[in-house]
């Protein structure tokens, strides 16, 4: 009677995994209401990278507003899609704890603080996340969202303030925190250099591109082009669902791009890709997701690792890379990580980065060997 039961459980555990873990084909789409929209293909795009999740209704809304909160959790999982995660979410008590997205935009403020250390190459005090919410905080109370004159120790994101409409100037406001760090790697920054660099456009006085807006954050993205070239940015209008899964496609677009082309440049653009594909292979290691594991690292690297120190992590991003290319073989690079650990004392990790088309970087690490120094 007990193998009867149990065998009957069986049965209707794997006809609700049936219905609940169906994803639509690339032909095909879950919702109803986006056939012959404008921004149909964009939809359908995110929607088979899993970036928009089905939450029971079959409508999409595309011409609904989206809410702040909601933008900020699809950046990051745009950002996850593409690199996977770069840091594990931190708890801010600055966020409304009732919010339902509230982890998802803890993981971007995390993941933007990855980005912006691994671009400059050292580890920062200023917090790009951190400003990009207090900068909503400022639009939610009728204030300008630049540096401000007085400090606000106790200030906080309730959850009406993360519902509000987001509009485009807002949206600017948080890809360009977003994007920053890609701003500046090009300068080769010093740590002095970062604040300035932001302070700059709290203090922005060039002349904009638009005719109908003054406003740094949106000048300061127009190289992306996430909203096109159109000479009117429309600050004040509040983005649609379809017009931000434009915006977030075009992103995705720059990110898969990116990766793969720092390898084509200088050593130094080098070192900041190997160090952002091994950030990302550390956290899928941590986080113990061997699928996306799997497309950074191969298996038998990751074993001779475990073989040779099972209790190191992979990497730190805080650590000094070298980057050799292999003299026999321009499609390998060496890479040298020095790191220094409690239990195990000064080392080094030697990485053999091989082109391999299973993650946007086009590398693959393929061997892992271990040095005391």
């Amino acid at each position: 009677m007990r193998k009867r039961h149990s065998l009957f459980l069986l049965i209707v555990a794997f006809l609700l995994q049936s219905v609940f873990a169906v994803k639509p084909s690339a032909a095909e789409t879950y919702y109803d209401d986006i056939k012959g929209h404008w921004a149909e293909k964009e939809i359908r795009f995110l929607e088979q990278r899993g970036i928009l999740k089905h939450g029971g209704n079959r409508n999409f809304n595309p011409d609904r507003m989206v809410s702040r909160g909601e933008a900020m959790a699809l950046v990051n999982r745009v950002l996850e899609d593409v690199y996977g995660r770069l840091a594990k979410p931190v708890s801010q008590p600055y966020l409304d704890h009732r919010y339902p997205l509230k982890t998802e935009i803890e993981g971007l403020v995390a993941n933007m603080q990855v980005l912006l250390d691994v671009n400059t190459g050292f580890v920062n005090d200023y917090r790009p996340g951190d400003r990009m919410v207090f900068n909503l905080h400022l639009a939610s109370n009728g204030l300008l969202m630049k540096k401000p004159q007085t400090s606000y120790p106790d200030w906080w994101m309730p959850t009406p303030y993360l519902q509000y409409p987001l509009s485009r100037e807002e949206a600017s406001m948080i890809l360009f925190y977003v994007l920053s760090p890609y701003k500046l790697r090009i300068t080769d920054p010093k740590i002095n250099d970062v604040r300035l660099f932001y302070d700059g456009y709290f203090q922005w006085k060039q002349k904009s591109s638009y005719v109908d807006t003054a406003s740094p954050y949106a000048e300061a993205i127009r190289e992306f082009k996430l909203f096109g070239g159109q000479r009117n940015f429309d600050p004040y209008s509040n983005m649609t669902r379809g017009q931000f899964a434009v915006v977030l496609t075009r992103l995705h677009q720059f990110w898969e791009g990116d990766g793969s082309q720092q390898f084509n440049e200088s050593a130094r653009r080098q070192q900041i890709a190997a160090s952002l594909l091994l950030t990302a292979a550390n956290r899928a290691f941590l986080d113990k997701d061997q699928e996306r594991l799997s497309s950074y690292v191969s298996e038998s690297a990751i074993e001779s690792l475990t073989r040779q120190n099972a209790d190191l992590p992979l990497h730190d991003y805080g650590a000094v890379l070298e980057v050799k290319k292999d003299e026999n073989n321009t499609d390998k690079l060496w890479v040298t990580g020095k790191y220094e650990q409690r239990q195990v004392g000064p080392y080094e990790l030697e990485f053999l980065f091989e082109k391999d088309d299973s993650n946007p970087f086009g590398q693959k690490i393929t061997s892992i060997v271990f040095r005391e120094r």
